[in-house]
C-alpha cells in the first residue's frame, strides 16, 4: 500500500522537478560527464566497426598482388602446354610418317593396313568432310547465377554419341581428339575432356558421312537434347557441314604397338 500511495502522490520522479526547479531560476542543466564519456566510446566503436568491415570486405594491395601473379603464372604455363603439345604433335607426326615409309619399303600392304587401324584410334591426324557442332551457353543467364543454364559434359557425350553412332570417323571436342580412353568429365563449372578444360563455346568437329551424321542429330536422344538445350536452358546450337576438316592425333595414343610369336612357342 505505501508504493501505491507513494505512486498516487507523486506520479513524477525527483529529477524532473528538480529540473524544473533549475528552469525557473534560469539556471543552465549540467550534463554529467558520463555522458560524454558514452558518446564518444560509441563514436569509437562504430568507426573501428566501418574500418574493420571495410579491410574485410576489399582485399589488401598484397592479397591482390599475389592473385594476379597467380593468374599470369597460370596463363603462361598454359602457353607453354599449348607450345609443347603443338611440338608434340609435330614430332608425333614425322615420327608417323618414318615410320610409314620404312614399312612401306619391307611390307606395303602392312603399311597400309597400320594406317588403316592408327586412323580408326585416333594415333594420326586426319582430314576430310564432316560436322561442326557448336554449342554456345545463355551468357545472361550463367553471369546471373543460373546454374542449371550451364552446358554440361553429358550435353556433350549425348552428341558426341549419336556422331560415332551415326558413322563418324573421327571426332574431336573443343580441339581434342576422343580416343577410345578419353574422358569428357565435368570439373566443377567446366567440361573436361582428356586432361584438358574447355571454356564456351564448345565446338564438336566429326570427320565421316555428313547426311548421316546429321540426320543422327535431328532424331532420338540427341534431338531431344538438342531441344533441351535451346528451348529450357536458351542456349545456341549451330551446326554446320564443312567440305575439310583437320583433326589432330589423340594424346592419348601413343602409337601402335605389335607383338610376335617365338620360334618353339605357340599362341595361348
Amino acid at each position: 500500500m505505501t508504493l501505491l500511495t507513494e505512486v498516487l502522490s507523486r506520479p513524477l520522479d525527483g529529477g524532473y522537478a528538480e529540473a524544473a526547479q533549475r528552469k525557473a531560476a534560469g539556471q543552465t542543466p549540467v550534463r554529467p560527464a558520463r555522458w560524454v564519456l558514452v558518446v564518444a566510446a560509441a563514436l569509437v566503436l562504430g568507426l573501428a566497426a566501418t574500418w574493420g568491415v571495410r579491410a574485410l570486405r576489399s582485399p589488401g594491395e598484397a592479397e591482390q598482388r599475389a592473385h594476379q601473379a597467380l593468374e599470369r603464372s597460370a596463363a603462361e604455363a598454359q602457353e607453354r602446354v599449348t607450345a609443347l603439345r603443338e611440338r608434340t604433335n609435330e614430332l608425333a607426326g614425322q615420327v608417323e610418317a618414318l615410320e610409314n615409309q620404312a614399312l612401306a619399303r619391307s611390307d606395303p600392304s602392312a603399311a597400309t593396313r597400320a594406317r588403316e587401324l592408327a586412323m580408326a584410334v585416333g594415333a594420326i591426324a586426319v582430314a576430310g568432310p564432316g560436322l561442326e557442332i557448336t554449342l554456345q551457353e545463355d551468357a545472361e543467364a550463367v553471369a546471373a547465377g543460373a546454374a542449371e543454364a550451364r552446358i554440361r559434359a553429358g550435353d556433350l557425350r549425348i552428341l558426341v554419341g549419336a556422331l560415332w553412332q551415326s558413322g563418324a570417323e573421327a571426332v574431336a571436342v573443343g580441339g581434342v581428339r576422343l580416343a577410345s580412353t578419353t574422358a569428357i568429365r565435368d570439373v566443377g563449372d567446366q567440361v573436361q575432356v582428356g586432361f584438358e578444360s574447355l571454356g564456351t563455346p564448345y565446338v564438336i568437329e566429326a570427320i565421316g558421312p555428313s547426311d548421316d551424321m546429321e540426320l543422327g542429330l535431328v532424331d532420338g536422344s540427341a534431338a531431344d537434347r538438342m531441344s533441351l538445350l535451346k528451348g529450357y536452358l536458351g542456349a545456341t546450337v549451330a551446326i554446320r557441314r564443312l567440305d575439310r576438316l583437320e583433326l589432330p592425333a589423340s594424346a592419348e595414343v601413343a602409337g601402335l604397338d605389335y607383338i610376335t610369336v617365338g620360334e618353339g612357342s605357340e599362341p595361348r
